[in-house]
């Protein structure tokens, strides 16, 4: 069974991640929403404001583990780095997120034709269109918006993810970014009508101004710095 972070990696995944070009969001505000794979919904917030973000996730009491409880994630666009918080512990870590190179900006990869239904409904009180089409070889769902600016895609490796086959630089990321939309819902199936096996939606849209330090490490928060590989050997081979 998948632990709740490894489930939080996937919805952060599902959802936005690293982008391969500067990014600016038009909105600014809280988003909360549920990613269900199986049995498991994980639920999310972010916070979003310029260039920055704040992806916050807490396992539900009954669910949590000794080091499964609870994850945050601060993105920064302008210096293109990660900051993971590990609250448990008072640290944090920093990364860097990759430059996508030219060929695979221009790759088209998993890229497919998503079609509108005709179908519109309001989601978290935002009026969503439904479009439809193949992605990752599933069926997918995915209801947009315009109204909340230009979607972030998650086209290349990171922290969060690069493994073949993940949901990382999917057909329907990559439709909602060439379209400007934001998606409010997405359902993958293995096949028309059968059910569902993965669902994000968007459950609460709160515009409102968020203070800058909410994109910040905590000041009594300490650096975490992964050690060196090299420097770990250092005395333990004869001669070095």
């Amino acid at each position: 069974m998948k632990s709740y972070a490894s489930l939080f990696r996937l919805a952060a995944v599902c959802f936005l991640a690293a982008v391969s070009a500067p990014f600016t969001s038009a909105f600014e505000g809280k988003i909360e929403m549920k990613t269900t794979t199986g049995s498991n919904t994980v639920p999310m917030t972010y916070f979003m404001k310029g260039s920055v973000m704040r992806i916050e996730m807490t396992a539900p009491p009954e669910k949590r583990k000794k080091d499964d409880g609870s994850m945050t994630m601060l993105i920064n666009m302008e210096t293109r780095e990660t900051t993971m918080l590990m609250e448990k512990d008072k640290m944090y870590m920093v990364n860097k997120l990759p430059e996508a190179s030219a060929e695979k900006s221009n790759k088209k990869g998993d890229a497919t034709e998503f079609k509108a239904t005709g179908r519109k409904e309001k989601i978290a009180g935002i009026e969503a269109e439904e479009y439809v089409g193949i992605s990752n070889k599933k069926i997918t769902e995915i209801w947009v918006t315009r109204e909340l600016g230009k979607f972030m895609t998650a086209n290349q490796g990171g922290p969060m993810g690069g493994r073949k086959g993940s949901a990382q630089g999917s057909a329907w990321e990559k439709f909602a970014e060439q379209e400007n939309f934001f998606p409010l819902r997405t359902i993958q199936r293995a096949k028309d009508g059968g059910p569902e096996e993965t669902h994000m939606e968007v459950t609460l849209i709160d515009k409102s101004k968020l203070p800058d330090s909410l994109f910040q490490p905590p000041a009594d928060y300490e650096k975490f710095e992964m050690p060196n590989m090299g420097d770990m050997m250092k005395g333990m081979i004869p001669g070095r």
